[in-house]
């Protein structure tokens, strides 16, 4: 089943080009099992040789659209549609990583290997914000389309041979971020009830 949704995705790009790609984009964020990076690379690839800056573009936008649709998707459907949908240990994965690092935990998924549309459908269920789901969507989603855009037209077949490897040092690094961005916000709260034990005590 997946190589048919594979070789269907395939098609569409080499029917349709960009729009294509936009909407592999669109479905990947909320069902569609096949990561759009692929289809970005087949782009960017001769015989295409596709502008990079363009297809990481359409890709992103395609993605964030795809990623408001499971937002809204996640909010209608609520808790019920997460648990029918994904594996309710996957389910209380993301809501750990929610509770712990906010809107980073939307950043962590749209830029790291990890199953977007989890992430995406549970913002709406969570009822996270739309304006900082949307704002972490963009970057992290920007951030890894445009990286194997470029990477991609910058060093070619060899990129393909090591994107993996690319892939596990990013969700490195951006872990050790998110943990420093948690460390963070710890310390911020604790000096915000500082400060309101002070004026209370001013009081």
């Amino acid at each position: 089943m997946l190589e048919g949704l594979k070789e269907w995705a395939f098609q569409l790009v080499n029917s349709y080009g960009q729009i294509g790609l936009f909407t592999v984009a669109f479905v990947e964020s909320s069902f569609f099992p096949i990561p759009p990076d692929v289809l970005v690379i087949a782009l960017v690839l001769p015989p295409t040789n596709a502008s990079p800056f363009v297809t990481a573009s359409v890709c992103t936008v395609g993605s964030v659209a795809g990623a408001v649709a499971g937002w809204l998707i996640g909010r209608w459907g609520g808790r019920p549609i997460l648990d029918r949908l994904f594996n309710p240990q996957k389910v209380q994965q993301v809501e750990s990583l929610y509770e712990r690092y906010g809107v980073a935990a939307v950043f962590i998924a749209a830029f790291t290997p990890i199953p977007y549309k989890v992430f995406t459908i549970a913002s709406g269920v969570f009822r996270l914000s739309i304006l900082g789901f949307i704002g972490a969507s963009v970057i992290g989603r920007g951030a890894r389309f445009f990286m194997v855009a470029y990477l991609t037209d910058w060093f070619g077949d060899w990129v393909i041979q090591r994107l993996d490897k690319a892939m596990i040092l990013s969700l490195a690094l951006v872990g050790l971020a998110a943990a420093a961005y948690w460390l963070w916000l710890k310390r911020r709260s604790k000096v915000v009830k500082q400060e309101m034990a002070i004026r209370k005590d001013l009081d």
